[in-house]
């Protein structure tokens, strides 16, 4: 899923440079959000962000082209909403500006409505049964362990990879399936010597999915 216009908060109002930091500190502290976009008041071009740390020592009078701007995190139209989620969880942040090409602003992007598509994409809301597939990087394939569990007449409702670290030498995959027995898909991918585990071997998995996409989940393949 990209980020496109039915994701974007258009009527949003950007910092200006005229724009009093007296201003800008009450509505950061009202909205909860303490890190607002700056955009150029003709063209409407994003050039910048400001922060509440930025407001300390602040004087009665100033605006924000007084302030020297930070490098703003944004993201732009028609990337992958998993972009957004990496730098919702990057820089802690309740929006994002979104922005075209020419860095003109969109509108913003919120954490809730990520949140929501990410629940929507991986299914964490569909019944079922969770199970987590270990395997080796050098032999990494999806697709045959995709057909093992279809051929054993299970739908994946939804998958995670936790990507290995430069010193781990494995992948971990959970899925959602649309069966509540597993035991059958289990016991198929144990006969391609796959390490396995299933809901009721370990009760946290199906936690683990949902807390992923709430955590906004750094390495997500579909």
């Amino acid at each position: 899923m990209l980020v496109t216009k039915k994701l974007i908060t258009s009527k949003f109002e950007p910092l200006k440079g005229d724009t009093s930091l007296e201003s800008v500190k009450k509505r950061m502290e009202e909205s909860g959000i303490y890190t607002l976009p700056v955009v150029d008041s003709t063209t409407h071009a994003l050039i910048g962000q400001v922060s509440l740390r930025q407001l300390d020592g602040a004087e009665e009078g100033q605006v924000v082209s007084d302030l020297e701007l930070e490098e703003p995190v944004k993201v732009y139209r028609s990337q992958h909403i998993f972009e957004a989620a990496r730098l919702f969880l990057q820089y802690e942040r309740e929006i994002l500006p979104v922005i075209d090409e020419e860095w003109t602003l969109l509108g913003v992007i919120t954490r809730d409505v990520i949140l929501e598509h990410l629940a929507q994409l991986l299914n964490v809301a569909e019944t079922g049964s969770a199970i987590t597939v270990t395997l080796d990087r050098i032999d990494f394939s999806i697709s045959e362990i995709v057909n093992i569990i279809e051929t054993e007449g299970a739908k994946i409702l939804g998958m995670t990879v936790e990507k290995p670290s430069e010193s781990q030498q494995t992948f971990t995959i959970s899925f959602v399936l649309d069966i509540q027995d597993v035991s059958r898909v289990a016991a198929a991918l144990r006969r391609y010597d796959y390490i396995v585990a299933t809901d009721s071997e370990n009760e946290v998995l199906r936690d683990d999915l949902e807390n992923r996409a709430d955590e906004l989940i750094k390495y997500i393949d579909m």
